[in-house]
């Protein structure tokens, strides 16, 4: 029934819905993951789960593709794997440990569309359409606006959060275009993620320490285990690399800009971490960036285009 009813829709409404799901799981990311190291979990922890969850899941769907992995070549998957896999949640669930949830929104997240058409202009020589610049004018603003009361207390260590924050963002911007380049079906790209990330889990139980492990309750082991695992690191990347091939990499990185707010909205929820209003009007604007830059057509350089696909 569900594949029935994406059908009837177009390509760009099935991008759009596909988009705002990966956009409300990764609100709730930082909130959940806090959540986690305030109990006792470390990032190393975090990672684990969010391996086992999803790469155990899928192997055997990996297994079955392993023809389609094989066409894409090592590179490309190392490549994704590094983007989207492992590193990738390292860096983020550490720089939780020395910046707040909201400096994730604004940095990690916020500024992944951005990172998407700098990556897509400069590499790929895809200039970027009037629209997608008076609205990527518009989301720069908005988070501005966000940002300056999310960064109004003393630095301290939180310089550190904020560059792995920034890497992130980085990373995740080139795992949407990537996929879009190389045409990586969606779930084959949460597979390599995933199923390419568990050799981390030697290593972790090498490194076990079941002292510290055993003073954390069996919910929030199991919230933490559905959260990092089959949502974060499966239904997410799969719902952004579809996203990504229904609208292109640049529209689909529009979403991560509504995880700022969904991930303020859910701070002030679950963590006490009240929205005031200059935040609000940071995510008006945002949201008025986003639709501007979606309504904007998309402009591709084919020559540059066919010549990265040989």
């Amino acid at each position: 029934m569900f594949n029935h009813s994406l059908s009837a829709l177009s390509n760009g409404q099935r991008g759009v819905l596909f988009g705002l799901l990966a956009a409300m799981i990764w609100s709730g990311h930082s909130s959940v993951s806090t959540l986690g190291l305030a109990v006792g979990l470390q990032p190393l922890d975090l990672t684990a789960l969010r391996v086992a969850g999803a790469g155990l899941l899928l192997l055997p769907y990996l297994w079955r593709r392993r023809l389609l992995l094989r066409r894409l070549g090592l590179g490309r998957a190392l490549a994704l794997l590094i983007c989207a896999g492992v590193p990738y949640s390292l860096l983020l669930t550490a720089a939780l440990q020395f910046a707040p949830v909201s400096h994730n929104g604004v940095l990690a997240l916020g500024l992944v569309p951005l990172f998407a058409l700098l990556i897509k202009w400069r590499w790929l020589a895809q200039r970027p359409t009037a629209g997608s610049l008076q609205g990527g004018l518009l989301m720069l603003a908005g988070l501005a606006l966000f940002g300056a009361s999310a960064f109004n207390g003393p630095l301290g260590d939180s310089w550190i959060g904020d560059l792995m924050f920034i890497s992130c963002g980085l990373m995740w911007a080139l795992f949407g275009v990537l996929t879009a380049r190389w045409q990586v079906p969606a779930l084959l790209a949460v597979a390599i993620c995933s199923v390419g990330s568990l050799p981390y889990l030697l290593a972790y139980f090498w490194m076990l320490d079941s002292v510290r492990l055993a003073s954390v309750s069996v919910s929030d082991w199991l919230l933490q285990l559905i959260y990092q695992g089959p949502l974060v690191a499966g239904v997410a990347i799969y719902c952004y690399s579809r996203a990504a091939a229904c609208l292109g990499a640049e529209r689909a990185a529009l979403f991560t800009a509504l995880s700022p707010a969904g991930t303020a909205l859910l701070g002030s929820l679950l963590l006490a971490q009240p929205v005031n209003g200059l935040q609000w009007l940071g995510i008006l604007v945002l949201s008025l960036g986003i639709l501007r830059a979606l309504s904007a057509p998309a402009v591709e350089s084919i020559d540059e285009a066919d010549r990265l696909r040989r």
